[in-house]
């Protein structure tokens, strides 16, 4: 076997014995006489084209050699990286200039493409189980008797099955990537998604709604889900769909019947008590027969108000939404404390807002107060305004309008569903108002919870005494101040020994009315574990702080949040001391004016009536929604706050200096009686 010659070495050995013979030369020539001028000009020139041989003779090996070699061995490696032909190498006997290279390509591309056949059966056995369960998914979702709609974040159909296809397909025709807007209303879907995705905790199985398709062809009984990734962000939703058609239909004919059947009756019960005489049994008789057609038609209102896709929802949520429609040239300011009612929240906003714009455009208000309260007699929502009362007859008008978006149902249709009564119309001080009757929420908010003690009172007098400056804000009368009551929830009860925020919230007070709509309400990573028995208090988990903002980015959002106002908490001090722990790090200072409800209830109600939180609203009346969360806790001690004013003006005190000076005479009264 011939020997061949491997790289560029020799190639660079035999240019460089030729330059040294054609030196040696030179100088043996030299040696032998005395060199003149054109001599040695001869020896430089020879050595300079020496030189220039040696280095074009290096570069042109190096190139033939070398780089075209390299270059050809990257065309065979591209080639086995893009192409199917299975080859697992290039030859190294092609390529023996550039040793031990070929070899150590070729161990790459043999490994590259054993892991494309192991990734191609992976993904080959990953597509058919995929395949199989979307032929179980489809199987599943095509014997559903309601057609189902998967949707992304840019409301994409993603999935959808048979039923929802024939159901639709007379308004547009569904499609892989077409939008879900083609055949169904935007208006109520966006509506659930807002709801659903600003819900504390979310909703497992989803909230019902109504919408209809964009041909107002067909209204549809529809439940909307949100799917989450595992960090817990919402990737799409799914709805279910059901005509609600026929069943409407239906049940507005059996309606109509029984309200015919009543007026039918109506008319021979009274001829038959007016032509009875004296006869007390016949006017029992047709009493009993009254009585009788008013339970059945009370019986099958209820039953059809039953039928109506409803679910629980705040009336903070509820009034916010209606606030946020209202757009350019009305505005709407959400007060008082939340109350959870049972409703359809999509066609009870499209009513109160129908309400509201025809109210501002008949009495020309601009500016509308929306709450909601609760009673023993039920639930109600209301909007109030500053001008004349609306006439019965007009409102009657309103209430047979048409929502567009709902169908053609009239708002008094809405109403009818929600809790079956009449609105009321009410004189307010320089306004009127009208009340609209709900239901009260039918799931437990909260109050499932074991009833717990309440936090150990926190004293610490100086922190107190750090906000007693109430600058020009003293002398002016407490309802005219601009209060946040605030309120957290944390790790532990010892923050000087490392418990931190876990969740901070708190509710604005201006000129006396509790502006819900306008809440602060965060929770925070507390950098620690939350301990179980803290969990069992507020229910905030170490799962729920994962992703959320840590106290130095919350804090600061707060201080901005309160402003100039006066700050209010129930046990105030243990409050502020997990504010003030971290005020040189955030470069922020709490010093507003500070009230606290404990010590003032102190000073109102004398110190053997209890003064815990629950105590107080036992005392006072105060409905409590939604105890041991920050927000829960702010608004509740804000109602409590209003009724405290209104005993401190009771007692002659009107203003902020009075109140605090009160409130630093109570403190020592307070901290003497702990002390026996």
């Amino acid at each position: 076997m011939a020997v061949k010659w491997r790289g560029p070495f020799p190639w660079l050995a035999a240019a460089f014995a030729v330059d040294v013979a054609v030196t040696i030369a030179a100088g043996y020539f030299l040696s032998q006489g005395v060199v003149d001028r054109e001599e040695l000009t001869a020896l430089v020139l020879v050595s300079l084209a020496g030189a220039t041989v040696l280095f074009a003779v290096s570069w042109k090996a190096i190139e033939f050699l070398v780089v075209r070699s390299i270059k050809k061995m990257a065309s065979e490696v591209r080639a086995i990286a893009y192409g199917t032909g299975g080859r697992e190498g290039v030859d190294p006997e092609r390529y023996f200039m550039v040793s031990p290279l070929p070899e150590a390509v070729n161990e790459v591309c043999s490994r590259m493409v054993r892991a494309r056949a192991e990734l191609a059966e992976g993904l080959s056995a990953a597509t058919r189980k995929s395949e199989e369960n979307s032929n179980r998914l489809a199987a599943i979702l095509n014997d559903l008797h309601e057609g189902v709609v998967v949707c992304n974040q840019r409301h994409q159909l993603v999935l959808y099955n048979q039923v929802a296809f024939d159901m639709l397909r007379e308004t547009a025709e569904l499609g892989l990537g077409r939008s879900l807007f083609e055949t169904i209303s935007r208006e109520p879907v966006e509506h659930m998604m807002d709801i659903l995705g600003n819900r504390a905790g979310g909703v497992e199985r989803g909230l019902p709604f109504l919408a209809g398709t964009v041909d107002d062809r067909m209204l549809l009984q529809s439940r909307m889900t949100l799917i989450r990734s595992d960090a817990g962000s919402v990737t799409g939703y799914v709805v279910t769909l059901e005509d609600a058609g026929p069943q409407l239909a239906a049940l507005a004919s059996r309606d109509a019947l029984l309200r015919q059947v009543a007026e039918d009756i109506e008319m021979p019960l009274r001829r038959m008590i007016i032509s009875s005489g004296e006869s007390q049994a016949v006017r029992d008789e047709c009493a009993v027969i009254g009585e009788a057609v008013k339970r059945v038609t009370k019986g099958y209102h209820a039953m059809l108000a039953g039928w109506w896709p409803m679910a629980d929802i705040s009336s903070t949520e509820l009034l916010s939404f209606v606030a946020s429609r209202l757009g350019e040239g009305l505005s709407a300011t959400v007060i008082g404390l939340p109350v959870w009612l049972h409703g359809d929240s999509h066609s009870l906003v499209m009513a109160i807002e129908s309400l509201i714009w025809r109210t501002a455009d008949r009495m020309g208000a601009t500016e509308f107060d929306l709450s909601a309260g609760m009673d023993e007699s039920g639930c109600w929502v209301e909007f109030a305004w500053r001008g004349d009362v609306l006439e019965q007859a007009l409102l009657e008008r309103w209430l047979a309008q048409p929502l567009v978006a709902l169908g053609g149902m009239t708002v008094k249709d809405v109403l009818e569903h929600h809790a079956g009564a009449e609105l009321m119309r009410e004189r307010r001080d320089g306004g009127g108002a009208v009340r609209l009757p709900m239901r009260r929420g039918v799931e437990q908010h909260g109050h499932g919870r074991q009833i717990l003690p309440g936090r150990p009172e926190f004293y610490d007098m100086t922190l107190l005494e750090q906000s007693r400056d109430t600058g020009a804000s003293g002398s002016r009368p407490l309802r005219d101040l601009t209060f946040v009551v605030f309120d957290t929830e944390t790790t532990g009860l010892h923050p000087s020994q490392g418990d931190q925020i876990v969740s901070i919230a708190g509710v604005r007070i201006v000129n006396g009315r509790i502006l819900s709509g306008e809440s602060f309400n965060r929770i925070v990573n507390p950098g620690r574990p939350i301990p179980a028995e803290s969990i069992r208090f507020h229910g905030i988990t170490d799962d729920m702080v994962i992703d959320k903002p840590p106290v130095s980015v919350v804090l600061p959002q707060f201080h901005t949040y309160i402003s100039d106002a006066v700050l209010v908490a129930h046990n105030a001090a243990f409050d502020l001391k997990f504010l003030r722990m971290r005020e040189r790090d955030m470069g922020i200072k709490f010093d507003n004016p500070v009230l606290d409800t404990m010590i003032l209830s102190n000073y109102l109600d004398g110190p053997d009536a209890g003064h815990s939180l629950d105590d107080i609203c036992d005392r006072y009346g105060i409905v409590i929604t939604d105890r041991h969360t920050a927000l829960g806790d702010a608004m509740v001690t804000a109602a409590v706050l209003l009724r405290q004013i209104e005993a401190l003006e009771g007692r002659g005190i009107h203003t902020l200096d009075q109140a605090v000076k009160t409130l630093d005479i109570a403190l020592i009264l307070h901290e003497r009686q702990r002390v026996l």
